[in-house]
């Protein structure tokens, strides 16, 4: 298959995903699930199910690419947090037929908001709740689901607009 047919096809797809408002973010990534959030006002995206491609093609305003999100071209900043959400999460139980807490452990107020995915990337549960210094737990009833394996995303925000995010994948038992 020639670059450019394979060019022409990629932006067929991508304008029709900025028609569905199927993901917002620029450049576009075909992906089962993902999310981004900004940390020292740099932007960090992520996802899971990337759908492979053989290569990378760029133009000016598109990058198709395998394996990797890239948010601005050109910028050349990578960052890594050294505390991240996780230091102050616990997700129990896992596997569980029931319920799953997200225990949050907060030094400031803010809102969690937690996002229960299928692995196809579809939204079964969103839920905001918001959380005060200390200890926190926002209970998610996974009774209604199939037995099968879920991700959950996690979000926080802190009142001062700080924002971190993680994702965890649930096993749902019968």
């Amino acid at each position: 298959m020639n670059k450019k047919l394979l060019l022409t096809g990629v932006a067929v797809c991508l304008a029709g995903m900025q028609l569905a408002r199927g993901q917002s973010i620029w450049p576009s990534t075909l992906n089962a699930t993902g999310g981004s959030t900004t940390i020292s006002g740099i932007e960090l995206e992520w996802s899971v199910g990337e759908m492979a491609l053989v290569n990378t093609v760029t133009t000016s305003s598109i990058v198709v690419t395998q394996g990797l999100l890239q948010t601005r071209l050109g910028t050349g900043i990578t960052e890594v947090s050294a505390t991240t959400l996780g230091d102050y999460l616990q997700i129990f139980p896992n596997p569980t037929n029931t319920i799953v807490n997200v225990q949050f452990t907060s030094s400031a107020d803010g809102t969690i908001t937690t996002r229960l995915m299928d692995m196809a990337g579809r939204l079964l549960t969103e839920q905001a709740t918001p959380v005060k210094p200390g200890a926190n737990t926002q209970k998610l009833d996974v009774t209604h689901l199939a037995a099968a394996t879920y991700m959950l995303q996690v979000y926080y925000k802190q009142a001062d607009g700080k924002e971190q995010s993680t994702s965890y994948k649930i096993q749902k038992l019968q």
